[in-house]
């Protein structure tokens, strides 16, 4: 692994304990993170099997690279944001990790939305060649995520360029004058968002790397949304349970669950396929800052994992959705990776480890398609102690 460069000081990794080290530490030195509890291996069987069943060459562009989003060869800027992340992970285990994480930024790039070239046309068809589309948040968020993390993994300056660039249109495009999150850049009307997005540990590391305090803005104003939907339930009376909804709207001034059929469908108020990420997004977080005195993530996780253990017992009873009042949704009754290892990366940090072990004894078997599996193999990365930390310390322009 090359080694960064002097003029930044940004940690963007904890290494792995437990696998050969050298006697330099292989990114810059600074302040860093180092996870607690038992120290485990790198998924690397499991991602051997997601390389091969969801990384795809394009079909257009030799050298470049997808995600296969359905089996059939679409794929969007989430998938393209998730590859991106993996790749640069698992860049210690992974030899070849540079040349696919070069390719689908490559290939995100060939593929503008039609509202700002700057972000990636969300959905792009098997035949790779897209109409006029927008973008989606959450894939811009993590595609600028790992290209610091493709910085402090290879050293090139070319990363850090082009990720503050994505940063600077991000907070010009996507962050609404509230600090709130637009969906996308089509999403015009105010006092809308998807809680999923709200990723403290990109918006902390964005912030250090730019310098721009507009994003210890975004930081603060997505731990109060998240807080005030937890305990929305709280003010009629009832009990919360701590669950997020997979959308949000601001009403008289509170941020309050979407109603049925706001954008996706009749569960855009339940903790369903989109909040599912939650636990995950906030738990890495509350891993990133653990030695900041910052117990904000560590909050929004307590009262969510004090409603599941209560209520669920076991991870491998969790259902795939809830009502926000604890109830599962209509067919729900089956489990799916993209529920239960999020809670894996909850409890980690929460120091919960039964719970977290009997997680990733589920995670490493389970394999079902491109969501579950992708979702699932960023919770192991997580979980394994491969990446707990991504602390962003003392950035140099």
């Amino acid at each position: 692994m090359n080694l960064h460069s002097s003029t930044l000081k940004v940690i963007l990794l904890v290494v792995l304990a437990g696998m050969a080290v050298s006697t330099v530490h292989p990114l810059k030195a600074g302040d860093v993170s180092a996870a607690s509890g038992p120290v485990l291996k790198p998924p690397s069987d499991y991602y051997s099997y997601w390389k091969k069943k969801y990384l795809n060459p394009s079909v257009r562009f030799p050298g470049d690279w997808k995600v296969n989003y359905d089996g059939k060869g679409t794929t969007v800027s989430e998938a393209i944001g998730y590859g991106m992340l993996i790749t640069a992970l698992m860049a210690e285990t992974d030899s070849e990790s540079k040349k696919y994480f070069d390719g689908l930024n490559r290939f995100r790039k060939r593929f503008p939305s039609s509202f700002n070239p700057a972000f990636m046309c969300w959905k792009i068809p098997p035949h790779e060649k897209p109409g006029k589309n927008d973008c989606a948040t959450d894939g811009e968020l993590d595609i600028a995520y790992a290209l610091l993390l493709a910085h402090a993994r290879w050293g090139d300056e070319a990363y850090r360029a082009e990720a503050k660039s994505l940063i600077r249109s991000i907070g010009s495009s996507l962050v609404r004058p509230d600090f709130s999150l637009r969906l996308g850049d089509w999403n015009e009307a105010p006092a809308q968002t998807r809680p999923s997005d709200l990723m403290p540990t990109h918006f902390r590391a964005f912030g250090k790397v730019t310098g721009d305090p507009l994003w210890k803005k975004v930081e603060d104003r997505s731990y109060e949304i998240l807080t005030e939907l937890q305990l929305e339930k709280a003010q009629d009376g009832t009990k919360t349970t701590g669950l997020i909804p997979d959308f949000a709207v601001q009403k008289n001034g509170y941020w309050v669950p979407a109603r049925p059929g706001f954008l996706e469908g009749r569960h855009d108020g339940d903790f369903y396929y989109n909040a599912c990420r939650v636990p995950w997004r906030i738990g890495w977080a509350a891993l990133a800052h653990r030695d900041r005195g910052d117990d904000r993530a560590k909050e929004v996780l307590r009262r969510f994992m004090h409603w599941a253990v209560i209520n669920v017992k076991d991870p491998e009873q969790f259902r795939a959705g809830y009502r926000l009042d604890g109830q599962p949704v209509h067919n729900s009754s089956f489990e799916t990776a993209c529920f239960i290892s999020p809670t894996g990366v909850a409890a980690m940090a929460l120091g919960m480890e039964s719970w977290k072990a009997k997680v990733e004894r589920y995670a490493l078997g389970s394999k079902e398609e491109y969501y579950e599996d992708s979702i699932n193999l960023l919770c192991l990365i997580l979980m394994s102690g491969e990446s707990h930390g991504f602390i962003r310390q003392n950035s140099h322009q």
